[in-house]
């Protein structure tokens, strides 16, 4: 492709990652998610799109949608041709919390700073929304429009509280044909795409106790006491039991291949009072399993485990809590892979095997609907963490990545 379109292309992902990044789309509190929704549909029909805004339904919102406000929550869909195979792109727009601890910008101050671009979602994943739709300029400027396929974008809310309100929605209640390709630009890194992900299982555990006055601690019963042991048997029990389980298929890190737990990610007492014996005490699981495993046999093995071991030590009174469950999924992409790597190697870029991502995507959503899908975007090694930051090369090459892909036959 001629250098000063590609240049052209590449600005344009620029300035246009620089205004979404500014605009602080903050999950679970769907701030400005109205601002960034308006703007991308916008940007889609200045490209020739057929844009349509959708608010999601406010029951639907309250009744499936536990962690979101209740601020409405808005989906973008835009579709180019009108025949052919549907090529469907991802993208989610709310970001988590900027957090403490930048230095080189606050989190929504997007900076360019010696050949990188700062800011919360630069990578996860506004830097993937921009790159996808400045791939599609720099097609459409270089002369291609899809008369053999439609290329259809949707950009959605709240990913990162699980995707109910956003890709869920957008599957069960607004498209009307599940499409048959499928590629979110999640950093997953130009080297590999990812075909799947884990699964995930969040649960809340309450040990009821008794309350009474501290300076009569022998009246009450301390559940904090109580539920502290718990963890930490459950702990030592669950280390043993998933030490050698692990999956079968590829994934980095090394380490990511086993199944996982981690414990207290939320805990405390409710209504807690130095001066007062702790009735009730609650702490979180985040267990993560790989696609051998189902969400079913994880929670009946955690339900045996606390059986197991609050009768060992004595517990009467707890309960289990299901937040949030997230099944795993694998897909097997076959001739989109193909026209990925082949897009890929034009720019230079060897794509190899699909990799599983270690935590959860909104690709299920589709694979469960029979979508062939990827993931594959920006390398993502600061992810919601402090300075977060796109490579300016690597948003180039995905530029143009994404130009090829949309011409490339499927």
């Amino acid at each position: 492709m001629a250098g000063e379109l590609l240049d052209r292309a590449f600005n344009y992902a620029v300035e246009l990652l620089k205004e979404l990044i500014s605009i602080p789309t903050v999950s679970p509190a769907g701030d400005n998610y109205d601002k960034a929704a308006n703007l991308l549909a916008r940007e889609l029909e200045k490209l020739g799109f057929s844009v349509k805004v959708v608010e999601v339904d406010r029951d639907y919102q309250k009744r499936e949608c536990k962690t979101a406000s209740d601020k409405p929550r808005y989906i973008v869909i835009g579709r180019l041709g009108d025949k052919g195979k549907v090529v469907h792109v991802n993208g989610h727009y709310d970001v988590v919390p900027g957090g403490p601890g930048w230095t080189v910008t606050e989190p929504f101050k997007p900076v360019v700073k010696e050949g990188r671009l700062y800011g919360r979602g630069a990578i996860d994943m506004k830097g993937g929304i921009t790159a996808a739709i400045a791939g599609i300029k720099l097609a459409l400027d270089s002369g291609y429009y899809p008369k053999d396929k439609i290329i259809e974008m949707a950009f959605v809310p709240d990913e990162e509280i699980g995707g109910k309100c956003g890709t869920g929605y957008l599957v069960e209640k607004v498209l009307k044909k599940t499409p048959e390709y499928v590629i979110i630009p999640e950093p997953s890194g130009l080297e590999a795409p990812w075909h799947g992900h884990k699964g995930a299982l969040w649960a809340e555990i309450r040990v009821y106790g008794k309350t009474a006055h501290a300076s009569t601690p022998w009246k009450g019963v301390n559940a904090f006491t109580a539920g502290a042991r718990l963890a930490l048997e459950l702990e030592r029990a669950y280390s043993v039991l998933l030490s050698n389980r692990r999956t079968n298929y590829k994934i980095t890190p090394p380490d990511a291949v086993y199944s996982t737990f981690m414990l207290g990610g939320v805990a405390g007492v409710p209504q807690g009072k130095t001066n007062q014996v702790p009735g009730e005490f609650r702490f979180t699981i985040d267990r993560r399993l790989i696609p051998e495993e189902t969400v079913e046999s994880a929670k009946a093995e955690l339900e045996g485990l606390v059986k197991w071991v609050s009768t060992g030590l004595g517990i009467l009174s707890y309960s289990i809590t299901y937040k949030e469950e997230m099944p795993p999924v694998v897909s097997e992409p076959g001739e989109l892979y193909e026209a990925l790597r082949r897009a890929a190697l034009k720019v230079g870029v060897e794509v190899k095997e699909p990799e599983l991502c270690p935590g959860g995507l909104d690709l299920r959503y589709y694979v469960e609907k029979g979508s062939k899908a990827l993931s594959y975007g920006p390398k993502g090694d600061t992810a919601h963490a402090p300075d977060e930051f796109i490579e300016l090369d690597e948003l180039k090459k995905l530029v143009q990545i994404f130009a090829n892909l949309y011409m490339e036959r499927l």
